[in-house]
C-alpha cells in the first residue's frame, strides 16, 4: 500500500513538471545578430488539447509582478498551451523595443515547433505594455524584420493598451516615442491582416478616460482591410491595469494623452477580469 502511495505521488509530481515548467526560448533582434535567450513560463494544454497556443506578454511593471500567471493557468485549462515570457523581472529592467519584439518572435517559433501545437493556430495576448506589442505584431513590419517566412500568429489580443499611441503610430507619426525606438516611424501604415481585439477601461488615466480612445484607433488605421477585423470591447468603468489585483496609483510623465503629464489610477476589478478571460475566450474560437 505504501508503495502504491508513493507511485502515485510520483506520478502527480511528474504530471505537475509537465504541466508547466520553466524554459528558454531562442530569439534574435534582427537578421545577421546574435542569438540570445528569454525565460518563459511552458503550459502543456490540460484537459481536452485543442491544438491551439497562446503567448502572454507581460506589462511594464514586469514579470515579478505575477499578473500573467492568472492567465496561464486559465488558458491552459481550456486546451491551450501557453507560454508566459518573462522579459524582463521588473520596471528598471526593460530591455529596448527591439529585443521585446524579438523575444515575441522567438516564442512564436519555438511554439511552431512543438508536438500537438498547430503552428497556423498560435495567438498572442499582451498587458499594457505587451498590449503595444501585440498590436505591432498585425504590422507586415514585425514579420519582414525577424525573418518570419510563412509563419503569422493567428490572432492578437491587446489588454489595456494606451490608444493615443496606438492612433500616433497608425498615422506615421511614432517617432520620438520611447516604445518604438528603433522602429520605423510608419512601422504601423503596413498591416499583416491578423484578426486583433482590444480590450479597453473607459476610465483608462492614459487616455484621460475617454472611453473612445481605442474606438478612435481603428478609425486611424488606413488599411481597410485591418480595420475590419480589429474590434474593440470597451469595459467602461475599467481603469488601466483593472487584473493587477490591488488599488494604487503612481504619476506619469509625458505618457498620457498628447505626451502630457497625468497620474495613473489603478482600480482592481474582478470583474472585469472574468469579462476579459471569457472575451478572449470567444474571440479565440472564433472561424
Amino acid at each position: 500500500m505504501k508503495r502504491l502511495v508513493i507511485c502515485i505521488l510520483l506520478t502527480f509530481a511528474t504530471a505537475a513538471t509537465w504541466a508547466q515548467s520553466w524554459i528558454k526560448v531562442n530569439y534574435d533582434t534582427g537578421a545577421g545578430t546574435p542569438v540570445q535567450q528569454v525565460e518563459a513560463v511552458f503550459r502543456a494544454a490540460e484537459g481536452a488539447p485543442n491544438g491551439q497556443a497562446l503567448v502572454i506578454l507581460h506589462h511594464a511593471g514586469g514579470f515579478s509582478f505575477n499578473t500573467t500567471k492568472q492567465y496561464g493557468e486559465f488558458y491552459s485549462k481550456q486546451g491551450f498551451t501557453t507560454l508566459e515570457l518573462k522579459m524582463f523581472n521588473d520596471y528598471d529592467g526593460r530591455p529596448s523595443p527591439l529585443i521585446l519584439h524579438g523575444q515575441m518572435m522567438g516564442a512564436l517559433k519555438h511554439l511552431s515547433q512543438i508536438p500537438g501545437v498547430d503552428s497556423k493556430k498560435i495567438s498572442a495576448m499582451g498587458l499594457s505594455l505587451g498590449a503595444f506589442m501585440t498590436v505591432d505584431a498585425a504590422s507586415q513590419w514585425f514579420y519582414d524584420h525577424y525573418r518570419a517566412d510563412e509563419l503569422r500568429f493567428h490572432k492578437l489580443i491587446a489588454m489595456y493598451p494606451t490608444c493615443w499611441i496606438t492612433s500616433a503610430a497608425a498615422s506615421g507619426n511614432a517617432v520620438g516615442i520611447p516604445l518604438f525606438n528603433g522602429m520605423p516611424a510608419n512601422f504601423l501604415e503596413k498591416w499583416a491582416h491578423i484578426p486583433l481585439l482590444i480590450l479597453a477601461g473607459g476610465k483608462d488615466s492614459y487616455d484621460s478616460e475617454d472611453p473612445n480612445a481605442c474606438p478612435d484607433f481603428v478609425k486611424n488605421i488606413k488599411d481597410t482591410k485591418q480595420a475590419e477585423i480589429t474590434s474593440v470591447h470597451v469595459y467602461p468603468n475599467a481603469t488601466h491595469a483593472w487584473d493587477h489585483g490591488r488599488n494604487y496609483s503612481f504619476p506619469i510623465r509625458g505618457g498620457c494623452t498628447g505626451r502630457t503629464n497625468c497620474t495613473n489610477r489603478i482600480v482592481y476589478s474582478a470583474e472585469t477580469v472574468e469579462k476579459g478571460k471569457q472575451a478572449v475566450l470567444s474571440f479565440l474560437a472564433e472561424q
